[in-house]
């Protein structure tokens, strides 16, 4: 599998008061693309984002570069992720924001996502099922 792609719509109230996107809108849109290209993808299986789930995939770090302002625009955003790195009960997704009509990445920014045991707390492994599936998303 190459690196998803997902097209997330920008809203109004996403703007600042310079007219950009503001930072905190575009972890919005990060945490939408996110959710919408691994856990809606049956080809990577990660527990479903359920409450009652014994295992809990929680964001443990969350880092953004702002290359160039983001402007609001009718036409989504498209958000490229890759997994940059896998680790015992962790990975690590990489994104490329891109926007309509205007050459070059505007954010690129990464994610830890950890596995949980959603009663103790603890750590959880990565099964070997998903460990493979997340190392076929990293075309970039």
């Amino acid at each position: 599998m190459a690196a998803l792609a997902v097209e997330v719509a920008l809203r109004w109230g996403d703007l600042d008061a310079y007219g950009h996107i503001n930072n905190v809108a575009v972890l919005r849109i990060l945490e939408e693309a996110r959710s919408r290209g691994f856990w809606d993808n049956e080809a990577i299986p990660l527990p479903p984002l359920r409450p009652e789930e014994s295992t809990w995939s929680l964001v443990a770090e969350v880092s953004a570069r702002y290359r160039r302002p983001l402007d609001y625009s009718s036409e989504p955003v498209e958000v490229r992720m890759t997994v940059s790195r896998v680790r015992g009960a962790s990975f690590t997704i990489h994104y490329s924001v891109f926007a309509p009509a205007v050459e070059g990445v505007h954010v690129e920014a990464e994610t830890v996502i950890v596995l949980i045991d959603a009663q103790s707390g603890a750590p959880t492994r990565l099964s070997p099922e998903l460990r493979a599936a997340l190392g076929t998303v990293n075309d970039r």
